[in-house]
């Protein structure tokens, strides 16, 4: 019977894998085509070291969200996760073949093991935040004091609960993995999966690897949905931006970091300056159709999260107009989408 369970977990997780990736490498090649329609902006190049240091700070530090502390500590540990719980997707396909898989040199190496667990702990913990604080900001009466007012709601909530499964499923996992291995007392290899590691000892070594590899393939389920649903949602910022805020951040305005305030920055046109005093006469003057936007602004519009923090702050929005920049973006992200190429 397990070997039929595994037989048919390796046919299902690689199946679906393979569909997965062609599918989200066919989306990342859309969203690069259509960024790259935008008109050029040289002042987004040049001072690659400055750039790749506050592209490190800011995305790896969290010094934005840092200024929400409760949020902006939640969030720091959903995004360590996202990076580093990916070593236990790979294990989970070692096991489709082989119960006992461990990742080589590293794999039984207790400094991995608990931080495996501390974080993916520390994930569910910052995700269970971001869920609590978004359901107690619901928009309701009066809709305008939600900063979620006008989001996307079903895509918050697939990431919040895709990533609460791949929690569940990792520890799962490492109770089976401990069982299966005769963990008899609590170690620093299983610091958070222990009373799994108990609750499942009584099993027969069978039946682990079975619910081993049923475990590994709902795993790699869960994780290959998420990217067939962002595949076919290319403007889902509340996913793609785990990519491509790396990308943002090393292009914003100031290398060195800083807010893009201060003096009007000199008006171009297709990427070059242009002379008031003898214009060209295809020179553009602001932006009037989608086509006008330059690449980063469409990368802006790719990039946002709807987490409404530009309308919670908004004087307009918050005194009853019907301007919302986080709605501007959002409608500007659909169009450009929409209409491109």
């Amino acid at each position: 019977m397990s070997h039929a369970v595994q037989i048919a977990a390796i046919t299902v997780s690689l199946a679906a894998t393979v569909t997965a990736l062609t599918m989200v490498t066919f989306a990342a090649r859309t969203i690069v085509r259509v960024i790259r329609l935008g008109q050029p902006d040289p002042t987004r190049h040049g001072q690659a070291p400055r750039r790749w240091a506050t592209m490190l700070t800011e995305t790896l530090g969290h010094t934005r969200l840092a200024r929400w502390r409760l949020i902006g500590i939640a969030h720091w540990w959903v995004f360590i996760g996202f990076g580093a719980l990916f070593f236990t997707l790979v294990t989970a396909y070692g096991q489709l073949f082989d119960a006992h898989f461990a990742l080589p040199v590293i794999g039984h190496w207790w400094p991995y093991e608990l931080g495996t667990e501390v974080i993916a702990a520390g994930t569910a913990i910052g995700i269970g935040v971001l869920i609590v604080v978004r359901l107690a900001s619901l928009p309701s009466v009066p809709v305008r004091k939600s900063r979620f007012a006008g989001s996307t709601a079903w895509q918050a909530y697939y990431v919040e609960w895709t990533i609460v499964a791949i929690v569940v499923a990792v520890f799962t996992l490492r109770g089976l993995e401990g069982a299966l291995a005769g963990v008899g007392s609590y170690s620093v290899h299983y610091p958070v999966s222990y009373p799994l590691v108990r609750a499942f000892s009584g099993l027969s070594p069978t039946t682990l690897s079975g619910l081993i590899y049923a475990d590994s393939t709902l795993k790699i389920l869960v994780s290959m949905a998420w990217f067939a649903v962002i595949a076919t949602n290319l403007t889902m910022g509340v996913a793609w931006h785990r990519f491509t805020a790396f990308v943002n951040v090393y292009f914003r305005r100031r290398p060195g970091g800083g807010v893009s305030l201060g003096p009007l920055q000199p008006i171009r046109s297709h990427g070059e300056l242009v002379d008031f005093s003898d214009p060209g006469e295809d020179d553009v003057f602001g932006t009037g159709t989608i086509e006008d936007f330059t690449w980063k602004a469409l990368l802006d519009f790719t990039t946002c999260t709807e987490c409404g923090r530009c309308q919670s702050q908004c004087p307009a929005w918050n005194t009853a107009k019907p301007l919302s920049p986080k709605l501007l973006v959002m409608g500007l992200r659909e169009h450009v989408y929409a209409k491109a190429p």
